[in-house]
């Protein structure tokens, strides 16, 4: 038996009409009506009832529809996922990513997906939000993981809330507050700082203290580049915020120290994944997601202890 035998046969059943079978399969009437009878006799049993304005089905030919569309449907269903598992494993993934996560956390998760998916190209875009959220609506990216800015959504896009990220006021070890303990906002606001991400940091950052009646640190040093950071304040007694799981990263834990701050000038911000839901995604976008996914649950704690992460859209 082959396949295109109970296609032939389930197609003429939908339109009880081998002529308009053949029209719809783009065959010949006597090449359908040849196919249905090489099936009938494979089987030794009748399969439709020819009359004079079409065809109609027999007990038997009732009894092998619904068969026939389960095994035709099984390999059309065994098509699409070979094409996935091929899409998977080759194609190109863009990702945007926020730079907090770009140097100290995100490049593991890259490098395990690279080694599992080798034959699958990526592009890792080191921006933050909003800008991201503007490169998704152009889609110039498949996803981006980032953290939120208050406020802030794209109606266009999904925002899927995945941690709430602690921070915490740091410095170059050298620096004179490294060792101090109990360190007011006052004290916070006598010296300069350095901040990675968009110009939104930069106004909660100010908001923080202008809340509180005090005035914000003369001097804001801002950058993208948390090696860059990292750089300044081994070189100059500067003061930054960042996220606790970036700073005590391998990579960044030499050069920063905590200090014992009695408030940090930052919220704990939230962050997770942002993409666009009209968009089809390739398995291969799919899996580096799930992977952010799993990251983001080692990194950072729920949107709200107990419950499932929350899928916002703008």
């Amino acid at each position: 038996m082959e396949m295109q035998h109970l296609h032939h046969f389930i197609v003429t059943a939908r339109l009880g009409s081998v002529g308009k079978a053949a029209a719809e399969l783009n065959l010949s009437q006597s090449g359908v009506s040849r196919s249905i009878r090489t099936l009938e006799d494979l089987l030794g049993l009748p399969l439709f009832k020819r009359e004079a304005r079409g065809v109609t089905l027999t007990e038997f030919g009732q009894q092998l529809l619904p068969r026939a569309q389960g095994i035709w449907n099984a390999r059309a269903r065994t098509l699409n996922e070979m094409m996935a598992y091929k899409a998977m494993k080759s194609g190109h993934v863009e990702i945007g990513l926020h730079s907090v996560f770009a140097y100290a956390l995100a490049g593991g998760t890259l490098a395990d997906f690279a080694k599992e998916h080798r034959n699958v190209d990526m592009t890792a875009v080191t921006r933050s939000d909003p800008e991201l959220s503007r490169r998704l609506v152009k889609e110039e990216l498949d996803f981006a993981f980032t953290l939120f800015v208050p406020g802030f959504r794209d109606p266009r896009l999904v925002y899927e809330t995945l941690f709430v990220m602690p921070c915490s006021t740091y410095a170059g070890r050298g620096h004179p507050l490294a060792d101090a303990t109990n360190v007011d906002i006052e004290t916070l606001a006598e010296w300069d700082w350095a901040l990675a991400g968009s110009s939104a940091l930069r106004d909660t950052f100010s908001a923080f203290f202008t809340e509180r009646g005090i005035v914000p640190p003369g001097r804001l040093v801002q950058s993208s580049s948390i090696a860059l950071l990292a750089d300044m304040l081994s070189r100059n007694e500067l003061l930054t915020v960042l996220p606790d799981p970036v700073a005590q990263a391998p990579l960044l834990a030499e050069h920063f120290v905590r200090i014992d701050a009695i408030e940090t000038p930052a919220s704990e911000p939230d962050g997770g994944l942002i993409y666009r839901p009209d968009i089809v995604r390739t398995p291969a976008v799919g899996a580096l997601m799930d992977r952010f996914r799993l990251l983001a649950a080692r990194i950072g704690t729920p949107p709200q202890p107990g419950l499932r992460a929350s899928v916002t859209q703008g």
